[in-house]
């Protein structure tokens, strides 16, 4: 089973929602929902075997983290961007994220595809694998 799952805050109060066995459609919905203030994290879950998949921040840069199969730790980076330091909210916290750490709305939806479907051609190189 597949869990699409995320956070809607007002003020001090936070609603999380889940979804069993989402479209991608409806994914894809959700990252665009994401505005680094209300909304401000997802998280794609497979059960099993377990893996995950989180897209955070919003609206025009987003942090997307996650677990393999395996247990390695995955960020999906944008090597060339620079070191600039950027102020993102993800899960309701404000960080600072080097530029390269954060990638567009499409590169975001781009991962989540590639993570649905098993990351069939395996990682590309813009993923940091620990």
């Amino acid at each position: 089973m597949i869990a699409l799952a995320g956070d809607d805050r007002d003020g001090s109060k936070t609603r999380d929602w889940e979804v069993e066995n989402p479209e991608l459609e409806r994914i894809i919905r959700s990252i665009a929902d994401l505005d680094g203030n209300r909304f401000t994290e997802i998280s794609v879950t497979e059960y099993e075997p377990f893996r995950y998949l989180s897209v955070a921040g919003g609206p025009d840069l987003y942090l997307v983290t996650g677990e393999s199969v395996d247990g390695e730790i995955l960020q999906l980076t944008e090597p060339d961007a620079g070191s600039e330091q950027i102020e993102l909210v993800c899960g309701g916290q404000m960080g600072l994220f080097e530029r390269s750490s954060l990638v567009t709305q499409d590169q975001a939806i781009g991962a989540v595809s590639e993570f649905l479907r098993g990351f069939p051609d395996g990682l590309v190189d813009t993923w940091s694998v620990e």
